[in-house]
């Protein structure tokens, strides 16, 4: 059995992006894990470039670790969400500390999907993913673009603040409301899309 690995760099546990990525995973078939990336001890890439000889990062956390398992897998699923119009910053510290694995192309052809989520931007999150696949010369089987929720619908001022997210989607007089959240398991079409990229993800291990 193949051997799937995801990424999930929400640190909402069992929040959107989670949700739909565990849907993906599962539609595999395969053997699979989820790490939170908001999980780990993950220090900032500091551009040494010691990586360069030894494909493993100077820094002493669980990112060597991480590197292994990516190298092991047969597949990759990442998913990011939108934060004030680009791919958050969990997820991109993430990405960067990978540049191990950047050196000889040690990603050529390896099978990667992901999911991008958000309530604003989530088009231009996927899209910000699959130029740093392409640029590690992966082989794309997909990708899934899910909607999201604002911290502004439960920090209480969401209905005033003047910089609300949820003003800014649904006018200065809308009321929040339990229909406001976005929810995956009710979104039927997002969720059968999901189901289809874990199959694609399957039957492109099938072909390898």
């Amino acid at each position: 059995m193949a051997k799937v690995i995801g990424f999930s760099g929400s640190t909402v546990k069992s929040g959107v992006v989670e949700k739909a990525m565990i849907k993906v995973l599962d539609a595999t078939g395969q053997e699979y894990e989820l790490v939170r990336l908001h999980t780990l001890n993950m220090k900032h890439c500091i551009g040494c470039v010691g990586c360069a000889h030894t494909n493993r990062c100077v820094l002493k956390d669980d990112v060597n670790d991480i590197l292994g398992k990516i190298e092991q897998a047969d597949a990759i699923v990442f998913g990011g969400l939108a934060r004030f119009g680009q791919l958050n910053a969990l997820t991109k510290v993430f990405i960067e500390r990978l540049f191990p694995l950047f050196h000889n192309n040690i990603l050529k052809d390896k099978l990667v999907a992901s999911v991008a989520g958000g309530l604003f931007d989530q088009n231009s999150v996927a899209e910000e993913l699959s130029s740093v696949l392409q640029a590690y010369k992966m082989e794309e089987v997909g990708s899934l673009s899910i909607g999201g929720n604002a911290s502004c619908y439960k920090c209480g001022k969401g209905e005033t603040c003047g910089n609300s997210a949820f003003r800014a989607k649904y006018g200065h007089d809308a009321k929040i409301t339990d229909d406001t959240f976005y929810v995956f398991e009710k979104d039927a079409l997002t969720v059968e899309s999901a189901i289809r990229l874990g199959k694609q993800i399957s039957e492109a291990l099938s072909r390898k």
